[in-house]
């Protein structure tokens, strides 16, 4: 893929990443991260600006945030149930919250954005939680600009460092970014299992059967 022929076409590249970033909260098997990954590369070349692409990505993860926390919040999941399509994204964001956990805590709502399929369990489970609206809100505008620069800069630093075509530094940013998130996924995996064993060992006594009164 050749930089020169893209250049006709970046005025809608920014457009098109805020929209696919947007649905990617709701289907998370969008490649969003290969766009904005895309976009920084592109910016190293000089045919994107570099703050603008910053900015695309982070109102696009923002906004879609926005807009699942609400449907969850206010319980208006049912609209979607209403549809095939609607019913399919409603039980794989089901999934994902099952596997994060429904109590997120606002660190968690930032951290989990950059787990494959977490940006959207950590949102439901907010609005399942019902977290209040203004920290939401300032939790998930600091964990959109931290991603947003983490897959843009990834994209502009590849394309600088390899000197690899598009599409190559592109994927090899999507490469890195996916396994710097599946290193953290085996991460927190293995500290909610230690978590886990030790509250199996060392029960709380005010929860045994053992501490309840006795007739």
């Amino acid at each position: 893929m050749d930089l020169t022929d893209l250049g006709a076409w970046s005025p809608l590249f920014h457009p098109l990443t805020f929209v696919i970033v947007v649905i990617d909260v709701f289907i998370p098997a969008v490649p969003s991260e290969f766009l904005v990954i895309a976009s920084g590369t592109m910016a190293s070349e000089g045919t994107l600006l570099l703050p603008v692409a910053l900015l695309t990505a982070t109102l696009g993860s923002w906004v879609g945030d926005i807009v699942l926390y609400l449907l969850f919040r206010n319980r208006l999941t049912s609209w979607l149930d209403k549809f095939k399509w609607g019913r399919g994204i409603h039980r794989s964001i089901r999934g994902a919250v099952q596997k994060a956990g429904k109590s997120p805590t606002y660190a968690g709502l930032i951290a989990l954005r950059f787990l494959p399929a977490g940006r959207s369990a950590g949102v439901a489970a907010a609005g399942i939680a019902n977290l209040p609206i203004r920290p939401f809100l300032a939790c998930a505008a600091v964990g959109g600009i931290l991603w947003a620069a983490w897959l843009v800069m990834l994209g502009y630093i590849t394309d600088v460092t390899t000197g690899f075509p598009l599409w190559v530094s592109a994927l090899l940013g999507m490469g890195v970014g996916t396994l710097v998130g599946l290193v953290i996924a085996a991460f927190l995996a293995l500290k909610q299992r230690r978590k886990v064993r030790t509250t199996n060992e060392h029960p709380d006594p005010e929860r045994s059967p053992a501490a309840e009164p006795t007739d």
